[in-house]
């Protein structure tokens, strides 16, 4: 699904069928800003650029995933209108399912790959300070050593 078909569901979901009501340029800032949000949430889609021309397509996200653009430049759309219950219901959509890719990621069920087919691993580690050292106990997050009897 290129930009230009993403923009095809922003305005089928808008009912903005003339192109009168939302101009495209707002509809291609905010593709790219869900393209941020993307990024944002899901370290394997940092690589992923906005798309420039109609004929870009979001290679890195899986293809059953980029209709989620179009829901979210259609809640900013709906949002600029005030029509703020669809942009709230669009919104919420998105976020859902974007938590729902994240999970899917993270479970091993969908694997982000790159143009060659190399699948993209999270580099970020989760950062924790070791208290062995201080304690001389092995400890659980959240736990501390129980006080020594005198």
């Amino acid at each position: 699904m290129n930009r230009l078909k993403i923009i095809q569901r922003v305005r089928s979901m808008t009912r903005d069928f003339t192109e009168s009501i939302f101009r495209r340029e707002d509809i291609h800032l905010w593709l790219n800003e869900g393209i941020d949000r993307f990024a944002q949430i899901i370290p394997q889609l940092q690589g992923l650029e906005h798309l420039l021309s109609d004929s870009a397509e979001p290679t890195l996200i899986p293809e059953r995933y980029r209709h989620l653009l179009a829901v979210y430049a259609a809640s900013r759309c709906f949002g600029q209108d005030e029509r703020h219950y669809q942009a709230s219901t669009y919104m919420n959509e998105f976020e859902v399912k974007l938590d729902e890719l994240k999970t899917a990621i993270e479970n091993g069920e969908v694997v982000i790959v790159d143009e060659d087919g190399n699948p993209i691993t999270d580099e970020y580690k989760v950062e924790y300070v070791d208290l062995e050292p201080y304690w001389g106990i092995k400890s659980t997050p959240y736990s501390l050593p129980e006080a020594e009897e005198e």
